[in-house]
């Protein structure tokens, strides 16, 4: 049933009666895994960060999430 619940139309907003529409909060979990010759791991990281590399070439999922559930980013 939790899979029905999160497998909507991606681009689906829901309104509040008076025509707003609802924010809700997401979890964003992104995958992504490359090897790189660097001098350093900040300029793997970096090199990695540049260019919006990340966000074409990962696995990205999200799952809607209650506003009260503790979730902290990974830092």
């Amino acid at each position: 049933m939790a899979e029905e619940l999160q497998n909507t139309d991606w681009e689906a907003v829901e309104y509040s009666a008076a025509g707003e529409p609802i924010q809700k909060r997401y979890h964003v979990i992104l995958h992504y895994e490359r090897i790189r010759k660097a001098e350093s791991k900040f300029d793997a990281l970096q090199d990695t960060l540049l260019g919006n590399t990340v966000v074409e070439n990962a696995k990205v999922n999200l799952i809607e999430i209650d506003d009260n559930l503790p979730i902290q980013p990974i830092t």
